[in-house]
């Protein structure tokens, strides 16, 4: 997912802090410069289940428009089209995107980026008013939320609450909600209260995650990757799999409460090769030792573009390990590393290296609003 990137009012500029980092976070980072060791690459993968995309105002470079009849012809299925962000910001391209996937024959869905910060009740209306403007039947509407803004569990959760109830009210449909394993756990203190809703997680691995937050015991959609290679776009896209065969998606968009099993096993292809989604295997490993080596580079012992070799050392492809360096170092230099969810991860060691990405990635794209 995306952020809106120009600077809002509304959000305070952050301060540096002092980071504390623990001996044994920089022992590990240090051994792990010291003894450097080849990994294989990952193979890509392809799932028979519906594949599909979601786009927002970044998928149009400079304007660049969307060939949707290349995107549909490529085997997508679906489209969730970023609708709207926080209060008062439209996609620009959220129509014009709509109706060309319609038209190119996939099914079209919408997402509103949660904004915590301000009322849930206007943000659900805005959302509901653009939807307006999408044509139908469409997918369900989606609540985007993965950053807390400040908000405590509690005062996160009482948002939610009211944001889903009011689009379920506005628009007749409950919503989907997107999120990932990092942030429902910690900032949602892992509530199971919205379980009933179809759930759509980010969990960038090789294989369908096993390890669910939230009370969910399924994925309706599974978003696995964030660097796909799509024909008719001309930037790196998220890519995602449908928990269902195509009948099933057809019926979840016409409006029927699709009971989709548990956890996506099945219809799974590792022979098969997956469209430009190069290192998921590494991704979906633990990520302690990488995240006490961005601690370490948080505290200064340890240079930054050493990150590159310790994540190659972990089988993560140059790729990615190198959006990471990037956005480690660009977090560092605006002063927006996010150390005290770092030290979390490294303490739990639950999360993989594919959650520490959504969470720099996020941490970086809020960072550019507050400018």
């Amino acid at each position: 997912m995306y952020f809106f990137t120009h600077d809002r009012t509304s959000v305070r500029t952050a301060r540096h802090r002092t980071v504390l980092i623990p001996v044994t976070a920089l022992l590990t980072a240090l051994t792990l410069v010291v003894a450097l060791s080849a990994a294989p690459k990952a193979a890509a993968f392809s799932l028979s289940s519906p594949r599909g995309i979601d786009v927002a105002s970044w998928q149009h470079p400079n304007g660049t428009a969307i060939n949707w009849r290349e995107v549909s012809a490529s085997g997508h299925r679906f489209a969730f089209i970023k609708a709207t962000e926080g209060n008062g910001y439209i996609n620009p391209y959220f129509v014009s995107d709509s109706m060309q996937a319609r038209n190119a024959g996939m099914l079209i869905g919408s997402y509103h980026m949660a904004r915590p910060n301000s009322s849930a009740a206007v943000q659900a209306a805005e959302y509901a008013a653009t939807l307006a403007m999408q044509p139908q039947p469409s997918l369900p509407p989606v609540l985007d939320i993965e950053h807390a803004e400040g908000l405590s569990p509690a005062a996160l959760r009482a948002w939610v609450r009211e944001f889903v109830t009011e689009i379920e009210g506005l628009t007749g449909r409950k919503p989907i909600i997107y999120t990932y394993r990092y942030f429902w756990r910690v900032n949602m203190d892992n509530t199971s209260e919205f379980s009933d809703y179809p759930l759509w997680l980010a969990a960038y691995e090789n294989r369908p995650p096993s390890s669910i937050p939230g009370g969910w015991n399924y994925m309706t959609f599974w978003q696995r990757a964030d660097n796909g290679v799509v024909p008719g776009i001309a930037t790196a896209t998220d890519i995602n799999l449908f928990n269902g065969s195509p009948g099933q998606l057809d019926e979840f968009s016409s409006g029927a409460n699709v009971n989709l099993g548990e956890v996506l096993t099945t219809g799974i292809d590792l022979d098969a090769i997956g469209g430009g989604l190069p290192g998921l295997e590494a991704l979906g490993s633990s990520n302690q030792e990488l995240v006490g080596a961005i601690l370490a580079v948080a505290a200064g012992v340890l240079a930054v573009g050493t990150l590159v070799a310790i994540a190659q050392s972990q089988g993560v492809d140059l790729g990615p390990a190198t959006e990471i360096v990037n956005r480690v170092r660009a977090l560092v230099d605006s002063g927006h590393l996010p150390v005290p969810d770092l030290q979390t991860m490294h303490d739990s060691g639950e999360y993989t290296i594919g959650d520490l990405l959504i969470l720099l990635k996020n941490a970086q794209h809020f960072a550019e609003q507050i400018g």
